[in-house]
């Protein structure tokens, strides 16, 4: 697969913004269909306070400044984004179709996957974003448990609402893995942050670190990495923005952070 020459000429016009000092794009589409949207730098509230309901030890409350814009995908790999490079079903639920996203991944295939992508679409690299990325991403500028407040329904994110925070309404439980984009985005345009699919984050779980934090990126190493969003089959409290998960089975689905390939002029 060659990169589309749509992609090539997104990708040199945002190198030509950035050295000109002009705005990036807003967003971008490569040529397997995935849609980026450039997540602006700032500053924000990572976990959660420690007299909030839903709270774990895990999710200390400390600031973290996210120093540059990033582009992250604006919905979780598809299962035809996956079968565009990878053979085999890539999900346990393969009678939901190829727009669903994928599921049960290992972090191993996920990084062959990224691997693969990156070599046939050299105008970008491409990784699995922070952890810290991922929940700036994921509030969008919202400090409540759910970018939609304190409480999610069913109808705001494919979670499973049998166990709910106190004073939100439980809902139905989730029958399986729903096409991407089948829900409202977040305020900054991001679908199923919330619910369908656990994603993979490229941190190893750990312990956050004490105090304020710039582009953290987690522990050098680890035995688990982490999950983050919950999914369609975990209750709703699972998918409170501050929550962590480790990736102790092979459970996950992921989404993409995209880097500009700078290369040598000379």
């Amino acid at each position: 697969m060659c990169p589309s020459f749509r992609t090539l000429v997104l990708a040199s016009a945002l190198l030509a913004a950035e050295a000109a000092g002009a705005e990036s794009p807003s967003q971008f589409t490569n040529g397997l269909g995935m849609t980026f949207i450039q997540v602006p730098a700032g500053r924000f509230s990572m976990g959660s306070p420690s007299d909030t309901p839903g709270h774990e030890p895990d999710e200390t409350l400390h600031e973290v400044t996210i120093s540059n814009s990033y582009y992250l995908q604006q919905t979780e790999v598809t299962r035809r984004q996956w079968l565009a490079l990878v053979d085999g079903v890539p999900s346990a639920f393969p009678e939901c179709g190829n727009d669903c996203p994928v599921d049960g991944l290992k972090p191993a295939w996920v990084a062959w996957y990224i691997k693969a992508l990156s070599e046939q679409d050299p105008a970008w690299d491409y990784r699995l974003p922070t952890e810290a990325e991922w929940e700036y991403a994921a509030r969008a500028g919202t400090a409540n448990a759910y970018y939609t407040g304190d409480c999610l329904s069913g109808a705001q994110a494919n979670v499973t609402g049998r166990q709910v925070l106190p004073g939100c309404e439980p809902f139905g439980r989730a029958s399986g893995p729903r096409p991407v984009a089948s829900y409202p985005p977040n305020p900054w345009g991001f679908h199923d942050m919330l619910g369908n699919a656990w994603e993979l984050c490229g941190d190893w779980y750990g312990a956050y670190p004490e105090g304020a934090q710039t582009d953290p990126d987690g522990p050098q190493d680890g035995k688990y990495k982490v999950l983050r969003g919950g999914s369609w089959h975990f209750p709703a409290v699972h998918a409170r923005a501050a929550n962590r998960f480790q990736a102790r089975n092979a459970i996950a689905g992921f989404r993409l952070v995209a880097e500009p390939v700078v290369r040598d002029s000379q």
